[in-house]
């Protein structure tokens, strides 16, 4: 079959179009998979330790709660959001209650001082009682404060939202240490993928990376948990 050089050309063409359309897309996929070609210079999150663990609302000083606790389960029971784990057997304290805040907050019903057979958790009346630990947002990862978007997922979820939390441009976090229960919900709900605001022990000098509402001591928070 003979072809004509003009229609020969017009194949031609398609060709050199697809192949330029296809070498494009595959530029395009590589960039995306490499950050169009810029590494990533954000500093890493307040600290690459360990998560913190802490004892349930009401827990005594560690020493006479160790002492008290009798490994019953019934706090771990009574939570209605399923926030409070128990250690494993593996660990010095094993079978005792903890919260992992950035696996589930502790939305402070209550319920596990009230159930706790021991007193090693006493009972609460109210929620702004609990001290679990305190909340600080590291700034320079929080999209609200470098206004690379707008959140304010912690201060929404906050049970005491407008005391220990409170908003400023673009839903900018400031937490008020003396208002934080330390529950741990906002580190639960935070975007940021190293999460931009963590709960941490009980405040006390000492240097963290970044700007945060809070001096904090980074110890573990398991040890003198009230």
């Amino acid at each position: 079959m003979r072809v004509h050089r003009r229609t020969l050309l017009r194949w031609s063409g398609r060709f050199v179009k697809v192949a330029a359309m296809s070498g494009g897309f595959g530029v395009f996929v590589a960039l995306l998979r490499t950050g169009s070609g810029r590494r990533h210079t954000a500093r890493p999150r307040v600290d690459e330790k360990e998560e913190f663990r802490f004892r349930p609302p009401g827990a005594l000083a560690e020493r006479e709660f160790l002492s008290r606790c009798i490994h019953c389960y019934i706090c771990q029971d009574v939570c209605p959001v399923g926030c409070i784990q128990m250690s494993g057997d593996n660990e010095s304290d094993r079978h005792t209650p903890y919260i992992s805040p950035r696996l589930k907050g502790c939305t402070l019903c209550l319920q596990c001082g009230d159930a706790c057979p021991t007193g090693a958790l006493k009972p609460l009346s109210e929620k702004s009682d609990v001290r679990v630990g305190v909340a600080a947002v590291d700034e320079t990862i929080c999209v609200s404060h470098l206004r690379t978007g707008v959140c304010g997922a912690c201060f929404t979820v906050c049970p005491l939202r407008g005391k220990a939390i409170t908003q400023g441009l673009f839903n900018a976090p400031t937490v008020h240490p003396d208002a934080c229960t330390g529950c741990g919900l906002c580190e639960e709900v935070c975007i940021v993928p190293y999460r931009a605001i963590r709960v941490y022990p009980a405040p006390a000098s000492a240097e963290i990376v970044g700007r945060t509402n809070t001096p904090l001591l980074a110890t573990n928070s398991m040890e003198g948990a009230t």
